[in-house]
C-alpha cells in the first residue's frame, strides 16, 4: 500500500494532534466539574496495511490499550496498492483505541515530532515507527462515536416524553478493578448532574464489558438530538464508550398464528432440544398449547396481557409449526422459551422491548449461566438444548468497526 500524497498525510495528522489537545483540554475542564483525578481522553489510531503489537511501546508511554480492531477498506484517490493485480483488492486496516494522560499525550507528540524530521525513533520505539508510517489518521473518540443511534425521529416516534427513558452507557474496560471503579463514579456523576440516575451495572471480564443501565429525563435525550453535548456531559465523558438510547427493533408483523389447519398433529414427546429466547408466547393459544414450555424467572408474563403477547407467540408458532403454508405436521418436540423481551412503558403502545433494567451482555451471560449450568440452588434449565433461536436484534449497534458487547458474549 502507498499514500499517494504524503505531505498532505502528515498535515493532516499534524492538525488531528492539535485537535487531540484540545479536546485532553476539554476533559480537564469536565474532569475538574466533578472533582476526577487524571483526567484522560481516549485516542484513536486508523492504520493501513499494519499489524503491529504496541504492547511494549504502550507501556513506555503511559498508554492503555483498550481495543485493536482489524479490517479492510477499498484504495481511493489518496492511498493505493502496490500491485496491479493484487491478490486481495482490498486494503488492509487496523483501529487501536489507547488511553492516555497529559504526559502520555506530550511524550507520544514529541515521538511524532521526532518521526516526521528525519523518519526514525529512539531503540525501543520501532512499533511506533511503523504505526506512524501506516497511519491514515488519529481522533479523539468523541460524542460522535459514543451515541450509537440509527434515527433519532423514529426513536421519539412513539415514546412517552413526560417520563425517565431508559440508556445503556457502555464504559471502556479498563483491566484495574480500581480504575473500573473510579471511571463508574465519574460517569455516575456526570448521569445525576443531567437529572439522571444509574439503577444496574455489571463488569464481564471475559469480554471486556463494563456496563451502566439508566433512565434519564426525555430532554437529555431531546438534546443529544440536536447535537447539544454540552447539555448532557455524560456523552463527553473518556470513560464512555458507546451511550444507546434502544434495546430492540421488531419486525411490524410475524407469521400467522390463526388456528385454521394442522391443531390434530400429534403432540410432543420427550424433552426440548430448541430454546427460543424471545418475548413471553400466548402459551395456551390453540397453536401452542402443550407445545412450549415456558421458563420465566424473570417473571416478564406479570408485565404483559394476552394481547400484548406478540412476538414471543409468532416465532414460537414459527419454531413449532414452520412454513404453515406448507402443511407440514408440528414439530416432534416441544418448544421451551425462556423470555427476555417485556411490553415497555416507554411507548404508547407498550411495543416489547428488553427490560428496561437489563444490559444485555449481563442478560445473555445470565440466560446461558441458567440453561445450561443452573443458577444457586436450582440445576439446568436446558442442558439439553441443542439449537437456541435469537430473532432479536439491537438496531442502536450496527457493525462499525468495533465487535459489539452483544455479539461477543454470544461468541
Amino acid at each position: 500500500m502507498n499514500f499517494l500524497s504524503e505531505g498532505e498525510r502528515v498535515s493532516r495528522i499534524d492538525s488531528r494532534f492539535e485537535e487531540t489537545v484540545a479536546a485532553l483540554g476539554a476533559e480537564i475542564q469536565l474532569a475538574q466539574s466533578i472533582q476526577a483525578a487524571d483526567p484522560q481522553l481516549v485516542l484513536v489510531f486508523e492504520a493501513l496495511d499494519e499489524q503491529i503489537d504496541l504492547t511494549t511501546v504502550a507501556q513506555k508511554l503511559g498508554l492503555e490499550i483498550l481495543v485493536e480492531s482489524e479490517g479492510a477498506i477499498e484504495p481511493t484517490d489518496e492511498y493505493q496498492l502496490i500491485s496491479k493485480k493484487p491478490r486481495n483488492p482490498f486494503i488492509g486496516s487496523c483501529l487501536h483505541a489507547v488511553c492516555l494522560n497529559q504526559k502520555a499525550l506530550d511524550d507520544l507528540l514529541s515521538l511524532w515530532r521526532t518521526w516526521k524530521q528525519s523518519k526514525s525513533l529512539p531503540y525501543g520505539y520501532s512499533p511506533l515507527r511503523e504505526l506512524f508510517s501506516h497511519l491514515k489518521d488519529l481522533r479523539p473518540w468523541g460524542p460522535q462515536d459514543r451515541l450509537k443511534m440509527l434515527d433519532w425521529d423514529e426513536h421519539f416516534a412513539d415514546r412517552i416524553t413526560d417520563k425517565p427513558h431508559a440508556i445503556e452507557i457502555e464504559l471502556w474496560y479498563r483491566r484495574s478493578p480500581l480504575k473500573r471503579l473510579a471511571s463508574q463514579r465519574e460517569v455516575t456523576a456526570l448521569v445525576e448532574q443531567a437529572g439522571g440516575q444509574v439503577h444496574t451495572s455489571a463488569v464481564i471480564e471475559q469480554i471486556g464489558y463494563h456496563g451502566l443501565k439508566c433512565t434519564v429525563p426525555t430532554e437529555s435525550l431531546r438534546d443529544l438530538a440536536r447535537g447539544d453535548f454540552d447539555s448532557v456531559q455524560v456523552v463527553r465523558s473518556a470513560n464512555v464508550m458507546y451511550l444507546r438510547v434502544t434495546g430492540q427493533g421488531l419486525p411490524v408483523a410475524g407469521p400467522p398464528t390463526d388456528p385454521i389447519s394442522g391443531q390434530d398433529s400429534p403432540l410432543p414427546t420427550a424433552e426440548p432440544v430448541v430454546c427460543l429466547l424471545d418475548g413471553v408466547p400466548a402459551a395456551n393459544h390453540p397453536l401452542l398449547r402443550d407445545r412450549v414450555i415456558v421458563h420465566d424467572p424473570d417473571d416478564l408474563l406479570s408485565n404483559a396481557t394476552v394481547e400484548e403477547l406478540k412476538h414471543g407467540t409468532w416465532m414460537a408458532s414459527a419454531t413449532i409449526w414452520g412454513d404453515r403454508g406448507a402443511g407440514e405436521l408440528a414439530a416432534n418436540r416441544p418448544v421451551l422459551v425462556r423470555p427476555i423481551l417485556t411490553p415497555s412503558d416507554e411507548t404508547a403502545d407498550r411495543s416489547e422491548e428488553l427490560p428496561a433494567a437489563e444490559l444485555v451482555p449481563d442478560l445473555m451471560w445470565r440466560v446461558f449461566r441458567e440453561l445450561f449450568d443452573g443458577e444457586g440452588a436450582e440445576g439446568p434449565a436446558g442442558s439439553q438444548i441443542a439449537v437456541i433461536n435469537l430473532s432479536v436484534g439491537d438496531p442502536a449497534s450496527p457493525f462499525d468497526s468495533i465487535l459489539s458487547s452483544w455479539a461477543r458474549i454470544i461468541d
